[in-house]
């Protein structure tokens, strides 16, 4: 009889010891998930603030052209109500700067 107590006793230490290696294992790969998580949650915030900020820098080069295309106009031409009369060719060149300016912008900005 004391033998086969022994037995099961030492039947059930030993898958007891597998269990804990086993649990031991699943833990060490769950916190390496987590890590990985909480990297990909990291990554993703900074890919997000780089996207907003990439976003208003082109906002503002294009309120930029834009404030530079209606200075030109200004300078260049006679107000005339709630606009101004510039030559055609002089307004041909400054669209042309204003969209080359976009194009500038677009190639900085976006992505």
């Amino acid at each position: 009889m004391r033998w086969r107590r022994s037995l099961v006793l030492a039947t059930l230490l030993s898958l007891t010891g597998c269990r804990n290696t086993r649990v031991i294992d699943l833990e060490k790969r769950v916190d390496a998930l987590e890590q990985d998580v909480r990297q990909l949650q990291t990554d993703r915030a900074k890919a997000a603030d780089n996207d907003l900020a990439r976003r208003a820098k082109m906002e503002n080069c294009v309120a930029e052209a834009n404030a530079t295309f209606d200075k030109w106009m200004a300078s260049n031409g006679t107000r005339q109500g709630n606009g101004y009369n510039v030559p055609v060719t002089i307004v041909e060149q400054i669209q042309r700067q204003k969209q080359g300016k976009f194009d500038e912008c677009r190639l900085l900005y976006s992505k």
